[in-house]
């Protein structure tokens, strides 16, 4: 996953205000907070990459799960009629 980490962060990203607010709502900090409070940001700063490894990773299984899903809403769909006679 890291070889292309880059390209799938820029894709999913456009610009560096959207991956600060990402960042910012993960790690529930204002904005603000991170711009005026020089260790937030440094802290920030330094583990960037894990954010953007899950926020790649979530991207690149996000068809995996999407078809998972639609193969088994079925079998959901008839476990609950199932339950109901």
């Amino acid at each position: 996953m890291t070889y292309h980490l880059k390209n799938v962060i820029d894709d999913l990203i456009i610009d560096n205000n959207e991956r600060k607010a990402l960042y910012c709502e993960f790690y529930a900090i204002d904005q603000r907070e991170l711009e005026e409070d020089k260790v937030v940001a440094e802290y920030v700063e330094n583990h960037h990459q894990i954010l953007d490894a899950l926020i790649a990773g979530y991207k690149e299984m996000g068809p995996l799960n999407k078809k998972i899903c639609d193969e088994l809403v079925g079998c959901e769909c008839e476990t609950e009629f199932e339950k109901k006679r």
